[in-house]
Order: structure tokens, then sequence, then C-alpha cells
């Protein structure tokens, strides 16, 4: 009983003394991420898009929303594909970021699988990001319903780090904040798409699509995407 009470009091002794004498908190003025996403990634074209009023309502007012929906070009569904994609940036207030999954799961998305995946660059550089299954119900015009199934890809990126990881993000905004007096300014950037296997092709009005052949798709985007936005992937100028 005396030596937990002795490891508790040293423990917030060191509390004390890190609260005392850390440098003050340098503000995360400088994201890691330019504000933008590319209007032509790959055989895609974005349109832009707004946030949502739900998006609007729910996050702190300097938070940074960029939405685009890309589009493969083409007039024939067998050729067609569609991803919507995200990039939000926090401001001064945290709760701009979290995990995706408490946004999706309000939207009444149901997580089947989740799973960290890496990407290759052109570069040769690695990045990981994580992949989450998601389901949900959709009503066809005769009444019938239908499971949705559509893949979210996320990761997170903070300044000259980058994670898939929610507590990892958190363990490395404690660190660099205590070790480095870095605030880190983070930003989630995220791509999503339908799994258009078993939907009437007027439905989802896309080519069809398996599960793997989604994921290949927007691994594939990610790949192309993120040299254009993520200011530690971008080739020098």
């Amino acid at each position: 009983m005396i030596a937990r009470a002795s490891i508790l009091l040293a423990l917030c002794g060191m509390t004390i003394m890190l609260c005392q004498f850390s440098p003050a908190m340098r503000g995360g003025d400088e994201a890691g991420v330019l504000a933008e996403l590319p209007m032509v990634a790959g055989g895609f074209v974005g349109e832009s898009e707004a946030p949502s009023e739900r998006e609007i309502a729910l996050l702190p007012s300097d938070t940074i929303i960029v939405k685009r929906a890309y589009r493969t070009p083409g007039r024939s569904i067998e050729n067609r594909d569609l991803v919507q994609a995200s990039l939000v940036i926090a401001g001064n207030d945290s709760r701009s970021i979290h995990r995706p999954e408490v946004c999706l799961d309000g939207q009444g998305w149901t997580l089947t699988d989740s799973r960290v995946r890496t990407v290759r660059l052109l570069s040769g550089e690695v990045l990981q990001v994580r992949d989450l299954a998601i389901v949900r119900e959709v009503l066809l015009g005769n009444g019938t319903k239908l499971p949705l199934r559509a893949h979210y890809i996320y990761w997170f990126v903070g300044e000259n780090v980058t994670t898939p990881s929610n507590l990892e993000r958190q363990l490395l905004s404690f660190r660099d904040n205590i070790l480095h007096n870095i605030n880190h300014r983070w930003a989630y950037p995220s791509v999503m798409a339908w799994v258009t296997e078993g939907m009437p092709p007027q439905k989802s009005g896309q080519r069809m699509r398996s599960d793997e052949e989604t994921v290949t798709m927007l691994l594939s985007l990610v790949r192309t995407l993120a040299p254009k936005f993520q200011k530690n992937l971008m080739p020098p100028s």
C-alpha cells in the first residue's frame, strides 16, 4: 500500500514538473497538407463540392473542409467510376480531427472490417492508410432493401508525420508537444467508394466492381493524390 502511494506521488510530481518547466506550446499554424485537392488525378476528374450542413454544424467554425467528387470521363456506365474524396484540416479546436468511424456510425454505416494497407508511391516512399469496410441498407425504387457495401480509406497527417492510427496520432501529439514544442495542426484525407457488385446499374450509375477491385481503385487514387497535397510527399520544386 505504501509502495503504491509512493509511486502515485512520484507520477504526480513528474507531471507537475513537466507542466511547470515545459516550454509554452507553439500554435499549430503550419499544416502538413495544402488546403486543396487537384482537379485531375490519374484517370479521374474531380468536381468541387461544398461541405454538408451537418459537417458545418458539427465541426468547429475554423475547420477547413475540401471535397471533390472524382469521376472517370465517359458516358458508358461500363467504364464509369465515382470516388468521394475529402480533406479536413484542424483549426485551433482539436475537435476537428477525430476517428472517422464515429461519423460513419452516425450516418448509418456499420463497420465490418478495419485494416491498415500500404501504398507504395511512385517516388518509392511508403504511405500507410486505414481501410474501413462498411455496409448499410438502401431502399430501391420497388420498395426492396439492398445491402450497400463501401470502402472508406483515410490517414492522419501532421507536421512531417503521418499515421493510420488515431491512438498513435494522440501519442505523437503528446510526445512532440513535450519534447519538441510542436503542436501539430492535424489533417485527415479520405477517399470512399461503393462496392457496386450485385447492385442494379441504374442505382449505382457505375461499372460493376468487387470488394477487391474497389480497394485497388481507391489505393491507386491515393497513390496519385497524396503527393499532390501532402507536403512531405511532394517532389522538391
